[in-house]
């Protein structure tokens, strides 16, 4: 009996804690303006470009006529390493240098490739006239 309860407690106890390496909840309440020239990259489906804000920078990715992907560059494998940074995208894959982990920006960022296994944080977004509004609240 106390082989059971030693086991219960151990289970329970190792199962519960907590873990320490995640990506911060930051606020994101950011205006593109898509009519600017460092947007012009955008008028094309498929295309991405890097802006400031997040935890390590978001990448704003088209997905179709009308609709955009938000991500925050920042890998989810071992978050907090420095290097844990998208650092390039080819063909909607989105690429991670530091552990060479690959997600894949039309399907919500999931993992397709490397010790990565969740997704990349993505922000909600709001496409009207020429902007696109990126928040988190």
């Amino acid at each position: 009996m106390k082989i059971k309860i030693i086991a219960l407690f151990c289970l329970l106890f190792f199962s519960c804690q907590k873990e320490e390496d995640y990506i911060p909840n930051v606020v994101v309440d950011i205006d593109l303006n898509l009519t600017l020239p460092e947007f012009s990259d955008l008028q094309t489906v498929g295309n991405y470009v890097f802006i400031t804000g997040g935890v390590k920078g978001i990448i704003v990715y088209r997905q179709g006529f009308d609709s955009y992907k938000t991500y925050d560059r920042n890998c989810s494998f071992e978050p907090s390493l420095s290097c844990a940074r998208i650092d390039s995208v080819n063909s909607s894959i989105a690429i991670c240098k530091c552990c060479n982990s690959m997600f894949f920006l039309e399907q919500n960022g999931e993992t397709i490739d490397g010790p990565a296994l969740l997704p990349l944080k993505q922000y909600p977004n709001n496409f009207s006239g020429d902007f696109l509004y990126i928040y988190n609240y």
